[in-house]
């Protein structure tokens, strides 16, 4: 029995993107495709991710009207068309916060894991990549949603890739708790 029907056994309905998406409204379906679009691979780490060999399961907990979902998760996705190897299931945030909390320790979105074949976390990328996150902590409280905003417009889609592909690929992948400066 794989990772993905042991979570079935348990009746956790996992989702392929495409399922998704009909969760999502219109006015939410209208910003993930937008951003979705604005998601373009650099040709930095393609190969690295082409030559992945072992199967990576990961397991997205997430919300349709999060925008930095929308932001982020197309980079994954499309990391993902490039190897076979890498597995995509989703879970929404609303039906699942316990399940969440217990798999990573905090109930932000996205929240994006790789689990071993016994359901472990073996690594988990939160919210925002590393580099936007230390961007946040360097710079003032009221500068954060300008910071975000930059980050939802593109400004640092090379930072998402980047922290993506060392997610995926666990080479000097470093996760930092980070909580945001206006709540």
């Amino acid at each position: 029995m794989n990772l993905w029907e042991e979570f079935m056994l348990h009746n956790i309905d996992l989702m392929e993107y495409s399922e998704y998406l009909i969760k999502a409204k219109e006015e939410e379906l209208q910003f993930i495709n937008k951003l979705y679009n604005q998601g373009i691979l650099l040709e930095d780490g393609k190969e690295i991710i082409k030559n992945i060999d072992d199967e990576k399961n990961v397991l997205v907990i997430t919300a349709t009207r999060c925008k930095d979902s929308a932001t982020i998760l197309p980079f994954l996705l499309k990391l993902a068309e490039l190897n076979e190897n890498i597995k995509i299931k989703f879970l929404l945030r609303k039906e699942n916060r316990e399940l969440l909390e217990q798999l990573s320790g905090e109930l932000k979105v996205p929240t994006m894991m790789i689990l071993d074949n016994n359901g472990q976390v073996i690594r988990k990328f939160i919210e925002f990549p590393k580099g936007v996150k230390e961007i946040l902590i360097s710079n003032s409280k009221e500068k954060s949603q300008e910071v975000i905003d930059e980050m939802r417009n593109g400004k640092y889609n090379s930072l998402i890739q980047e922290d993506l592909i060392k997610f995926l690929t666990g080479d000097e992948y470093e996760y930092i708790s980070f909580n945001r400066l206006d709540n």
